[in-house]
């Protein structure tokens, strides 16, 4: 549970609790995978490979792992020692799914980052977060909490969606709910906070050039036939994302990614 007057945790246990009971394992990472519906993950992976170039066969931990995917591919991809924390039972159990569908070992902890288990404070070179840290207000109270997991000198890489940006406004116009629970964070905004946690930021990026596929419209109070119209909306908007991507895989053309149309921001900051 949350340690009172440390942060405000928009979305919650039991929001998480419900979404990966629901929630269908995702596929695995390949990075050589050169089809179209791969184009994000080869952005990432592009994004990873230059970060962890330095820093293969380090221990890293993924806190917020639930089905997550990345950990089999920091172990597979660069060589990590892989761990994983997650407050939801849910969750925990899709991680170790995954990373016993991929041959990967790794030691996955059911517990809660504001009270982490004393043997893995200080252990790891690298403390991942994809989607955690934006459910958190304020952000840089959950990167303190975090940066107690890494050795000094450690390096801090947060994934967080561009809800200051077009996807973010997709994503209030087609179910509120759902952006009612993320933090707005800019790119600035979460280089200053990891600053404020005491971290050095390295570099801050925008990940892929567009990605509309992030956004959810899953809400069960709208009606039938606005489901209906969202579903298409957003479907337009995929099919624009993919025509992008298509562009970029086949062509000189590129559309840099952005602060507009860019659908995640990275942040790597060192202890």
């Amino acid at each position: 549970m949350l340690h009172p007057n440390t942060a405000t945790d928009k979305a919650g246990e039991s929001y998480w609790d419900n979404a990966w009971q629901a929630a269908a394992l995702p596929r695995l990472v390949v990075s050589g995978d050169r089809r179209l519906r791969n184009h994000v993950r080869r952005c990432f992976h592009t994004f990873f490979s230059d970060v962890m170039a330095a820093r293969r066969g380090q221990r890293l931990i993924e806190v917020g792992c639930a089905n997550s995917v990345w950990l089999p591919y920091f172990a597979s991809e660069h060589g990590c020692s892989v761990a994983g924390l997650d407050y939801s039972p849910a969750g925990c159990a899709s991680a170790q799914a995954l990373l016993a569908a991929a041959g990967v070992t790794g030691e996955v902890v059911h517990g809660d980052v504001w009270a982490a288990p004393a043997e893995l404070l200080g252990t790891f070179d690298v403390v991942f977060t994809y989607g955690l840290v934006e459910h958190f207000e304020p952000t840089e109270h959950i990167l303190t909490a975090l940066a107690k997991l890494l050795r000094p000198g450690g390096i801090m890489i947060t994934i967080v969606p561009n809800m200051v940006g077009w996807v973010g406004q997709v994503q209030k116009q087609l179910n509120r709910l759902v952006f009612d629970i993320h933090v707005p964070i800019g790119l600035e905004d979460l280089q200053t906070a990891h600053q404020s946690a005491g971290l050095t930021p390295l570099q801050t990026d925008y990940i892929c050039s567009m990605n509309f596929g992030t956004v959810n419209i899953d809400n069960p109070t709208t009606n039938r036939l606005l489901r209906f119209a969202k579903k298409i909306a957003l479907n337009t908007l995929v099919a624009m994302s993919a025509l992008v991507w298509w562009i970029e895989d086949h062509s000189p053309l590129r559309l840099r990614p952005n602060k507009l149309t860019s659908p995640y921001i990275a942040c790597v900051a060192r202890k």
